[in-house]
This record gives structure tokens, sequence and C-alpha cells, in this order.
């Protein structure tokens, strides 16, 4: 409650009664009869009372007797907040009408309630919700902007049906704004179901008769009745009932019994693989259970004949079997193996070394004259690198995607004996006596797509592939000079990065440890053009410093490589599929 203002309610009456005649000749009678029970209820300090007959007047007739009226019977309410807004109301609709006395007690209560109030501004995002402050309804959203109320703690709180209420307290500080920013939560709809298969073995989830995954599983469903099930290729799980409701939690433990079918296949020797369809399951013996239905086995070993035999299995029923091989020399026939199809995905891993074919066509293999030097000395790059590819084969050709990343360095030298040469644009670059060593280092890698043919035995497969792409290398270089004196000097300029098309070539043997997986040997061909996209040089810069006596070393052009790049290396993997 604000504390009680004698000084403040004695000026009011008093204008009360000086402002009787005058605004009784301007309002209607209802209006005028509603003004004068109001001051009567104030000269009683029934505040309630005042308040409700000055804002019927209000109704009756807007006037700046029952506003101000109003306001005041809040203010001795200790209603802060709403007596804040009604006298901001008496001075924006009657404020030039005020006289100076009105004026000054309005400024007087209003910068008092200022500092006794603040603003509260709840933001609901969803329209056409409920929102009570401290327990009295401001409306539905959205509701006005900014509120005004006394300052502490104010409770909030916005229901809307389908949504969960949302309560929360706001804090008020002296003309200060809190802010509440309001989400409904929509009430949950749906049940949540987890379904569990007893036992080791996976099932599939046959929800109201729709196959919607493996065990386990789990989702949230509309809430009502549902059925469950379960099976697999050698089992099932009998179907069970399940209620939900809105926001419950469900669990189903699938029980499966045994629909399998069992296979038993062994040799009279003991020898022999035994493949049951298309798949290797055993030497000599093999027992499991398999899916109910047709299957195919094979049995076979070198030197006898093949034997191959199919069946269509019901559930639960066994099949056993013992089988003696016939020697292929017996009758003459010719021995099958039991070999899986060349079809299906493939790929491979393998480090490879790497050695330059025709040099990088550096800037002293392709111009050691030009340069100055006496002679130049160019060996060919060496590096390494690794690689990888996948693919699909149908016997005996597939594609695949090729990548791979090199590493090359090479150390070449140019010689200068010191002597003037005539008649060339970088004479006297022969001057001083020096000699100049050159590393030049390039890696990078390459994407290609390829085509691979293979041919196998049971122990060895032949691959051949071959492809174009891409390739992208980034090069350095680093110049040394020294001469018999001991001066020497370093020049090193940026890297350079050039982009081509690519080829890519590869022959190899593969040794088979299984159907699936070999040791690769063999070798990789890659090449590029340095010359076509990017830069293959760098630009010739000012002389540079050269021992004691004021020696200059020229920096030319320099191209790290030029033309066609071809590397050739030999390669170790791993081979894997189909």
């Amino acid at each position: 409650m604000l504390p009680r203002a004698p000084r403040s309610f004695a000026l009011f009456l008093a204008l009360s009664v000086a402002w009787a005649p005058l605004s009784a000749m301007a309002q209607p009678a209802a209006a005028q009869v509603e003004i004068a029970a109001g001051d009567k209820a104030t000269r009683a300090k029934d505040y309630a009372g005042a308040l409700t007959h000055y804002q019927t007047a209000n109704l009756a007739s807007a006037s700046a007797r029952a506003q101000m009226g109003a306001a005041d019977a809040l203010y001795q309410l200790g209603r802060a907040g709403e007596s804040y807004e009604a006298y901001n109301e008496v001075i924006t609709s009657y404020g030039p009408k005020l006289g100076p006395v009105e004026k000054a007690l309005v400024a007087t209560r209003v910068k008092e309630l200022a500092a006794k109030t603040g603003w509260v501004s709840i933001r609901v995002a969803d329209p056409g919700a409920q929102v009570d402050l401290d327990g009295k309804s401001l409306g539905v959203s959205p509701v006005p902007v900014l509120v005004r109320v006394a300052t502490g703690g104010h409770d909030i709180k916005v229901s809307q049906a389908g949504f969960a209420p949302f309560t929360s307290r706001a804090d008020v500080a002296a003309d200060g704004t809190a802010i509440i920013e309001v989400k409904l939560v929509p009430v949950a709809s749906q049940g949540h179901v987890v379904v569990h298969a007893s036992g080791t073995d996976p099932l599939r989830v046959i929800l109201d008769g729709v196959d919607v995954g493996v065990t386990p599983w789990e989702a949230d469903l509309p809430a009502g009745s549902h059925t469950i099930a379960g099976r697999s290729s050698s089992a099932q799980a009998e179907a069970q009932t399940v209620e939900l409701s809105a926001g419950s939690r469900a669990m189903v433990d699938l029980v499966s019994s045994a629909t399998a079918a069992h296979v038993q296949i062994r040799t009279n020797d003991g020898r022999g693989s035994i493949y049951l369809d298309g798949e290797m399951r055993g030497e000599g013996a093999f027992a499991s259970d398999v899916a109910a239905g047709p299957h195919t086995v094979v049995v076979s070993r070198d030197g006898f004949q093949r034997f191959e035999k199919s069946m269509t299995l019901s559930e639960r029923q066994t099949w056993a079997e013992t089988v003696s091989l016939v020697p292929a020399v017996a009758t003459g026939a010719t021995v099958l193996e039991g070999e899986r199809a060349l079809e299906g995905t493939y790929g491979g891993v393998g480090f490879l070394g790497t050695a330059g074919l025709g040099g990088m066509g550096t800037e002293l293999a392709t111009d050691c004259t030009s340069l100055g030097a006496t002679s130049c000395s160019t060996p060919a790059p060496l590096g390494g690198g690794a690689f990888g590819y996948v693919g699909w084969t149908w016997n005996p050709v597939g594609f695949e995607l090729f990548v791979a990343g090199t590493g090359e360095d090479a150390s070449q030298k140019a010689v200068y004996n010191g002597t003037t040469a005539t008649g060339g644009p970088l004479v006297p670059a022969s001057m001083p006596a020096r000699t100049e060593t050159f590393t030049f280092v390039r890696g990078g890698g390459m994407g290609a797509i390829r085509a691979r043919a293979t041919f196998q035995t049971r122990h060895i497969r032949g691959t051949v592939a071959g492809g174009v792409g891409l390739s992208f290398h980034e090069m350095v270089m680093k110049r040394s000079a020294s001469d018999a004196a001991g001066d020497s000097n370093q020049y090193v300029p940026s890297g350079v990065s050039y982009l081509s098309p690519a080829i890519s070539i590869e022959a190899a043997i593969q040794i088979r440890f299984t159907q699936a997986l070999g040791l690769a040997i063999g070798l990789q061909l890659m090449a590029d053009n340095a010359s076509i996209a990017g830069s293959n040089s760098v630009p010739a810069s000012h002389p540079l410093p050269f021992g004691t006596g004021g020696g200059t070393i020229p920096t030319p052009e320099y191209h790290l490589a030029t033309g066609p790049q071809v590397v050739l290396g030999p390669f170790v993997g791993l081979a894997f599929g189909p």
C-alpha cells in the first residue's frame, strides 16, 4: 500500500469543490450523479466505492474530473501501477485543460509513483492464450506490450487448451522493465513404446502389420491400441497388443520360438570345401540352423568331382547327409572349384615408391646454358605415396574410383666457372664462380575413374586397371649457392601449384589368402602436365648479395616443372572382394 498523503488529499478535495460547478455545466446528469457519489465516498475514505463511481462516470461521459478522481482513488488504494497509468491518462488526455495547481499535483504523483513502479512485458508467441498477472486477467494474447506494476515480484500465468500451463515470476525494479518470454509447450498426444527381443538374435518388428525395423526398436506412436509382433529368418514371436495413452511409455518383450530348419553335412574322409548357397561354410563338416526355404549345397575338392544338391526345407526340418566325393580321374570328369562369383564390390589400398620418368622439366634441365651455368646435373625425382580404390565388378570387368597422394623431391646442381660470357641476356650470370644446389619438392594427389579387368585362379589373381581424372600439385624450391672461399647464399621463393588432367595405369598380381582377401604386388603409373593450369614457375627477382666483396647472384625466373610429369613405381598393398 502507498502511504497516505493528507496534504495532497486535502488539496484534491479542495480542487473537487472548485471543479464541481464547472464540470457540472458540461457533463450529462448521470455522470454528474456518479461524480458526486464518488466525492462523497472519498470524503468518507471509501476509496473502493469512490473508484467505482468515478469509473462509471468516465464511462458515461469521459472527463478530466472523473479520470482525476479514479487516479486518486487508485493511489489511495495502493494500486500503484494502475494509479501511475491513470495519472498519465490525465496528462495525455486533459493536460492543456488543467490549471497550474492540478498540473503540479499530477506531476508530483507521477514522479512519486515512477520510483515505486516499473513495467512488465509479457510476450506470448501463441495467440489466444489467457494471460493472468497476480491472479488478475490481462485478457488473451496478444496482451498490451507494457503493463505498469508496483516494484517487486509478480506472478504470471499463461494457459491455453492443448498446451501445458506456463508460470513464471517477474522481478520489477523501480521504473525498470521485466520481460517475460512465453513459449507454450503442446500437451503430449502420443505414447512411447520400446521393443526388445528375448535371446541373442534380433527380430524384425511388425507394427500393426508393417515391418518397421529391427530390435531393439522404439518410437512415439499415436495413443490407442497397437499390435506388435516379431520375426526373423529362423524364428517368430507371437503378436502382443499394447494400449497407449497420451504421454505414457510401454515396454514390449518379444519372446521368439524357432522356425528354422537344420542342415548337417560332412564328407566321408573329413576333407573337402563345403559351400551353402554359394558361401564357404566349412572344411570336411558343417552344421547350422538355416532359414526355411530353398538351399543349395556344394562340396568341392581338388582332384574330385564336384558334388551339388538343392533342397527345399520346411520349418524345423533337419537335413543331414554324408558326401563321398568321386575322384575325377575315375570318370574323366573336369575338376570344378567351389569358387564364388567374380561380381560385387571390391577395393584395395597400397603404398608405393615413385621415380620420375623423363625428369621434372626444371629450368636446369631445359635451359642450363641460358642460366649462364657451365654444366647442370638434373637427376629424376624420387618419392612415394599411398593410394586406394573402390568399385563394382561384373566378371571380368569393373569400374572404380581411384585416389592417390604422392610426394617427390629432386636435388639438382648448376656449376658456374666465373668466366664472363657474351651474347646472352642473363650474362654475366656465370660470375662469380660458384656451385648452386637446387632442391625441388612436389606433393599432391589425383583422383580418377578407372576400368579394371580381372583374371583369377584359385590362388592367384591378375588385374590391369586404367583411367583418367584430375591431379593437383604444390611445388617449392630452395637454391643454395657456395664458392671456394666459403661464401654462401640461400634463395627460397614462394611455392607454386598446378592443376592438370591425369592418367592412371596399374598392373598387379594378387596372392589370395581367401576368396575375398589378397596381397597385391604391382606397378603404378601416374601422369599429368605441369604446363596446363596454375603456375609452374617463380618470377625473376632482384640480384641477391653474395660474398663479402659486394658481389651479387642473379635470380632469373625458375621453372620448377614443365610439360608431362610421369612417375612410375612399385607398390604393395591389400585387395578386398568381390
